[in-house]
């Protein structure tokens, strides 16, 4: 039996995230034993229980992948668990701690595709990427070719990698009932179809494009809704171009969901307009287990799941005339749509369900566990790290000879608005909760006051011609007030050196068990 040690610093559910479930609950226990590493209090672990792996919490490693303060302890775990081979989700200081335990195999998962740095192509940079991943990896796997091409861009020799793409559950198919009654509640009528797009509102996932593609296949007289799934920091300037191009009616942006698979049910057809980050897209996946054909940018790992002409089409990114010249071609023509939908779940069953993910990476597993790696130092290994030890010192006496001026600390008290929440998460903040950035895990300090006022929300009413409010049955708005020690630099009040404190800045927060969309709403006070 081959011992499996996963480490994974996520501390939400992601991509990476899924994955790991995804083959903890399929693999084959009579020839594996898996145990998964997780950041203490991760959103993973209720799912991985249900899994019945065995789960090790560990302090620190939170949405990092470079935290030195773990490295004793992820060693010391290692050490203990004895595995055969420890699998690490992009953590690199898991692959430093592995490394410096005797008789431990490495395989290291590249989840990200992005822009490689010139930085990192080029020169020193490119020797020193090349050799701390080379020296922490014996395998590398990559979740698309496009993700392979990242890391020999970085130096990386490509024999060390093998792509294994990712592969998700099938989504339920929805019954005709419960797809009317959806599309009832978000006004779609019956004669109108649905194009959806399904990431997170950040700027390089292309919404803005997406957007300008649905303005473009309107003005053709098509009947459509367009369906922005998510949330992100691009929210609130995505919403106002839509206000803008005056397709409020049009576009409608759902916020975050828990009940995807419903939504995607809905979808005529999916969209992806990433140019700057784009993996094997799990939606994607999902959407073609039950036929969805999608229109997506020819970037990243899209290629690899979309095949033009076969379950959707490639187009070049940035670009929404192509991009809605596509769509109106599905829309228009019953037999192609017909067609491309029947091969998007020929392909996802061919290629991509569970099964196929966890066999290959199960090979990949004995293909480790049977295979002899020889590490040693090179000449070339000794110049990089002596050229990396020379670059530090100097570094560090270059910081010793400037004058650092401490910034003003104060106290500061804020308050958060959210959106509309399950009872349930209000009940679970008390004061002194403390409190993150559930995006990039900053601290936001702690909960002082906490009220509860009954959600609302502004309807278009078709009588009047004007928008009304009315409360959202079941859902609540929270009204938070947080106290931090801040730090004052020019304009900006800063909490834990990072998060800035804003009047109107939407914000992303979670605590012990949950986590929470809203808005800044006031600056209530700053003292000493």
């Amino acid at each position: 039996m081959i011992k499996v040690l996963n480490i994974i610093s996520d501390s939400n559910i992601g991509g990476a995230g899924k994955c790991v479930i995804y083959f903890c609950r399929s693999y084959n226990k009579k020839e594996f034993n898996v145990s998964v590493v997780v950041p203490r209090g991760s959103e993973l672990i209720n799912e991985l229980k249900k899994t019945n792996v065995k789960i090790i919490e560990v302090d620190g490693l939170k949405d990092k992948s470079l935290d030195i303060k773990a490295f004793f302890k992820l060693r010391k775990i290692i050490k203990n668990e004895k595995p055969d081979i420890v699998h690490t989700h992009a953590s690199f200081i898991a692959r430093l701690a592995a490394r410096f335990v005797k008789g431990t195999k490495i395989i290291y998962t590249r989840h990200s595709v992005f822009p490689v740095s010139n930085m990192i192509k080029y020169g020193l940079g490119r020797c020193i990427n090349k050799f701390a991943n080379e020296f922490t990896s014996d395998r590398i796997i990559a979740v698309a070719e496009a993700a392979k091409e990242n890391l020999t861009d970085g130096g990386i020799n490509e024999n060390m990698i093998d792509v294994i793409l990712n592969g998700v559950e099938p989504i339920p198919t929805s019954s005709k009932e419960e797809k009317e009654k959806l599309k009832k509640q978000l006004n779609i009528s019956q004669d109108e179809k649905v194009i959806g797009i399904l990431a997170r509102l950040n700027k390089v996932k292309g919404h803005e494009y997406f957007i300008d593609s649905a303005k473009i296949i309107l003005d053709k007289g098509i009947k459509a809704k367009f369906l922005i799934l998510g949330t992100g920091d691009e929210e609130e300037s995505l919403k106002q171009k839509v206000k803008e191009l005056g397709l409020d009616n049009q576009i409608i942006f759902t916020g975050f969901i828990k009940n995807v698979a419903d939504y995607i049910n809905i979808f005529d057809i999916q969209v992806n307009c990433s140019y700057g980050t784009e993996a094997t897209s799990l939606a994607l996946l999902e959407g073609m287990s039950i036929g969805v054909p999608a229109v997506v940018t020819n970037y990243g790992g899209n290629p690899g799941v979309i095949k033009d002409g076969e379950n959707g089409y490639l187009v070049p990114i940035k670009s929404p005339e192509e991009t809605a010249n596509k769509i109106i071609k599905l829309l228009e023509d019953k037999k192609l749509y017909e067609t491309l939908s029947k091969k998007s779940k020929d392909i996802y069953y061919e290629k991509f369900t569970i099964d196929v993910y966890t066999k290959n990476i199960e090979k990949e597993y004995k293909k480790v566990s049977e295979t002899k790696f020889k590490k040693k130092f090179n000449i070339i290994d000794l110049f990089i790290i002596l050229a990396a030890i020379i670059i530090g010192f100097i570094g560090i006496k270059f910081l010793r000879k400037t004058e650092v001026i401490a910034p003003q600390t104060v106290k500061v008290t804020y308050t958060y608005r959210s959106d509309e929440e399950e009872p349930e998460i209000a009940n679970m903040i008390e004061e002194n909760t403390e409190i993150y950035d559930s995006i990039k895990n900053y601290y936001m300090g702690k909960v002082i006051k906490k009220e509860t006022i009954p959600a609302t929300r502004d309807l278009y009413d078709e009588d009047s011609k004007a928008y009304k409010s009315s409360v959202v049955e079941g859902k609540e708005n929270m009204i938070l007030t947080i106290e931090a020690d801040a730090i004052i630099q020019g304009k900006d009040i800063l909490v834990d050196n990072q998060y800035d404190i804003k009047v109107g800045n939407q914000t992303f927060i979670k605590g012990k068990g949950f986590a929470s969309r809203g808005y800044i709403i006031g600056v209530e006070r700053i003292g000493d």
